[in-house]
């Protein structure tokens, strides 16, 4: 509601901050940085791993390699993610 007085072009004492003056562009390339990097982490061992059990899979008539594949990627996401994590609280300190 308190902003529908700034679309009319209402100007009143407490208007909210304006957030392109203020933004700074290196910050938003640091957490388009750090997401994508969390992504990646994410996608690539779990992409592997579907891919490694999927071979396995058909290489061994077995049905189970795919599920152990996703397991591994989770887990080495998991760590990789945690490592990041720990690094950068060092880094904030």
């Amino acid at each position: 509601m308190a902003l529908i007085p700034y679309i009319y072009g209402v100007m009143l004492e407490n208007k909210p901050p304006d957030l392109n003056k203020n933004s700074k562009p290196e910050m938003w390339g640091k957490l388009l940085d750090f997401g994508l990097e969390f992504a990646l982490m994410i996608a690539l061992p779990l992409l592997g791993f579907i891919y490694l059990g999927r071979w396995l899979d058909t290489r061994y008539e077995q049905k189970f390699f795919v599920v152990i594949g996703i397991l591994l990627a989770l887990m080495l996401s998991s760590y990789m993610i945690y490592k990041k994590i720990k690094s950068l609280k060092d880094l904030l300190k």
